[in-house]
């Protein structure tokens, strides 16, 4: 058995039984959740729960056929943008309903869909490369010790749109400032309803800040 560390970009395959999400009933190839379960004012309780059902790594070049990889979760650190369902959220109840928990809950769940492009890293195991002519069972590739990050938005991309905003706010209001000062030294006698005359300015809206997707 050949056993290499590798490093990879592949696309995530769900297993042979489907999996859905208990808190969104979504199909997906993972799921993990952390459900706070406040108690007192002063005291919480913290379940991690997730999903044990192997998915696949699709690999390959565009010139040859796909390497399909196995992935147990249970052995891996899958890494993922999480979402935050909030006290009183759909998806809070319908955990609380589901595993039978009495308190408020927010829940912090983490899902890995079919498609989802994958940065992985491990040992990968390959018993395809085994000697001997009597190998009746076919075995798959498996990435053991595995590191797994989906790929998303980096903050400085979820930021861009705000600060262009701002920016624009800025430079608007400088713009504005710039040509009333100009207008008033233009014409020194007339009076302040001159300025008003004509079009008015455009009314600039303040930039909204960017919050974290809350359910």
């Amino acid at each position: 058995m050949i056993r290499s560390e590798v490093s990879f970009s592949a696309r995530v395959e769900p297993g042979v039984e489907p999996v859905r999400s208990p808190v969104s009933d979504q199909p997906c190839a993972y799921w993990r959740l952390r459900i706070v379960e406040r108690l007192t004012a002063g005291s919480q309780l913290v379940h991690e729960m997730a999903s044990g059902q192997a998915f696949r790594l699709v690999w390959g070049a565009r010139d040859r056929a796909p390497v399909r990889i196995r992935v147990e979760p249970d052995a891996a650190r899958i890494q993922a943008p999480p979402v935050l369902h909030r006290p009183g959220s759909p998806g809070a109840l319908a955990i609380a309903r589901a595993f039978g928990f009495p308190g408020v809950l927010s829940v912090e769940e983490i899902l890995v869909h079919s498609g989802d492009e994958i940065e992985a890293e491990g040992t990968l195991f390959d018993p395809r490369h085994e000697a001997g002519p009597f190998r009746t069972v076919e075995r798959e590739p498996e990435l053991c010790d595995a590191t797994l990050t989906v790929a998303s938005e980096t903050i400085g991309q979820a930021l861009l749109p705000w600060a262009v905003g701002t920016a624009a706010v800025v430079l608007g209001g400088i713009g504005l400032a710039t040509w009333a000062v100009w207008h008033a030294h233009a014409h020194p006698d007339r009076d302040t309803h001159a300025v008003r005359a004509g079009h008015p300015p455009a009314y600039l809206e303040r930039p909204s800040i960017p919050c974290p997707r809350l359910r």
